[in-house]
């Protein structure tokens, strides 16, 4: 009898160790599964943003070419017009067709708003009063496109397709923070007083960078270079 109850005993132990070492592995096999999904999350969250980053740069260089097409007709730089049903503070569409970007007549660029999860929603804006660093006149501003507002992930994306180390530091402007809504390009250019960004966080020459003021991340992308 007491043999038996032996029996019984190691038994009954050895049925809890062996619970125990599954419960240890399924354990381990949950820790596993979800350290691969947070890390797959990151990564499909690294590919987010380098498709955002992509959109911003391919839409900036459509605007690019559009300027420059626009002055190659003849028309001057003072002249180019970001005029659109969908934009404020840049004048009025159709009012001078051949210079105007987003027109069919002009430069034929197709208004693209805001990807989602990108930025906070405000719409594109365009500057002629900030110079960027080892373009063209450092004292004379540039005319760019400025994606304002937008995520820290998407800043640091579009930054590494300037060369710079995602996970660096950002560039800044103790100024303006590139752009300024008081001074949206409306056909002139300050004649003195540029905004010049902290050249010295940049790599030179930067035709294109995303910026960091605060917690605030603008991307610019320079248009016409003066």
């Amino acid at each position: 009898m007491l043999s038996t109850k032996l029996k019984n005993a190691r038994a009954s132990r050895g049925n809890v160790l062996f619970m125990i070492l599954i419960a240890i592995a399924l354990i381990a096999g949950l820790t596993y599964a979800i350290t691969r999904t947070e890390n797959g999350g990151d990564a499909m969250s690294r590919e987010r943003a380098d498709l955002a980053a992509d959109q911003l740069a391919g839409f900036a260089l459509n605007l690019k070419r559009a300027a420059e097409n626009i002055t190659r007709a003849g028309y001057s730089e003072t002249q180019i017009s970001f005029a659109s049903d969908q934009l404020t503070g840049y004048g009025t569409p159709d009012s001078n067709p051949r210079a105007e970007v987003f027109n069919i007549a002009g430069g034929g660029v197709s208004y693209m708003p805001p990807p989602a999860n990108v930025s906070d929603g405000s719409q594109w804006e365009f500057t002629g009063s900030t110079a960027a660093p080892g373009v063209g006149d450092d004292a004379t501003p540039d005319l760019m496109v400025v994606f304002p507002h937008i995520s820290e992930a998407v800043c640091r994306a579009y930054n590494k397709k300037a060369g710079y180390d995602p996970a660096g530091s950002i560039p800044t402007d103790s100024g303006e923070c590139v752009y300024n809504t008081a001074k949206r390009f409306d056909g002139t250019f300050p004649s003195s007083g540029a905004n010049t960004m902290d050249a010295n966080t940049f790599r030179v020459p930067a035709p294109f960078a995303c910026v960091q003021c605060g917690n605030d991340y603008n991307a610019y992308y320079v248009l016409l270079e003066r």
